[in-house]
């Protein structure tokens, strides 16, 4: 972020309604400080397109870049934030764009576990 890039970190799939549905944290640096985005989306990946960040958000009046949870200061008081409030584990930071793979990795687990009885 000192380089004035953003990082990311995907936290997984959750049920929303019935579909499933993915969340992930961005957080950007800008004029203000460091701004935290929480983005929830529908999950429509495939084996061969992981692009989460073009999946359709689950609140449609939700911007593109995800819902603007806070901004802070300072990196450490955002990625404390995001780690005390938002469930971010300290060593999963990815830089920005890479959260796809994240995604991907998280798909190919999820097809290689037994189905749950």
């Amino acid at each position: 972020m000192r380089r004035g890039k953003q990082i990311e970190q995907f936290l997984g799939g959750f049920d929303h309604d019935g579909r499933q549905a993915l969340r992930w944290l961005a957080l950007g640096p800008g004029r203000e400080g460091i701004t935290i985005y929480l983005s929830e989306v529908e999950d429509a990946g495939t084996a061969t397109y992981s692009a989460i960040d073009n999946f359709p958000p689950i609140d449609p009046d939700d911007e593109t870049w995800g819902k603007a949870i806070a901004t802070k200061a300072t990196p450490e008081e955002a990625l404390d934030l995001a780690e005390s409030e938002l469930g971010a584990q300290p060593g999963r930071w990815v830089n920005e764009g890479v959260v796809s793979s994240e995604y991907r990795d998280y798909k190919v687990a999820a097809q290689d576990e037994p189905p749950n009885p």
